[in-house]
């Protein structure tokens, strides 16, 4: 078993994975971190247009691992900034 950390960015605020997880190999966490974040971006929808969630991992070593990413955007076409449909 190895240990990895799993530190959160979440629009540009880190929160880092102080304890970690022990995990069978690194596919087993690179598995982990993929499921947590489409957990996170299922429960949470952004606030505005646009979000990224990101778990960048590491091992106890503190040596970058990987890093994976969900970005959510929202982009408006044929609407006006009052939210009234556009039509040409």
């Amino acid at each position: 078993m190895d240990r990895f950390f799993f530190d959160l960015t979440d629009n540009g605020t880190r929160y880092p994975d102080t304890e970690g997880t022990d995990l069978a190999s690194l596919q087993a966490a690179e598995d982990e971190a993929a499921m947590a974040l489409l957990e996170i971006a299922r429960d949470q929808m952004p606030d505005g247009t646009f979000r990224q969630v990101a778990f960048q991992v590491h091992g106890e070593a503190g040596i970058p691992l990987f890093e994976v990413k969900v970005t959510f955007e929202l982009t408006r076409v044929g609407r006006s900034s009052d939210d009234r449909l556009v039509e040409a």
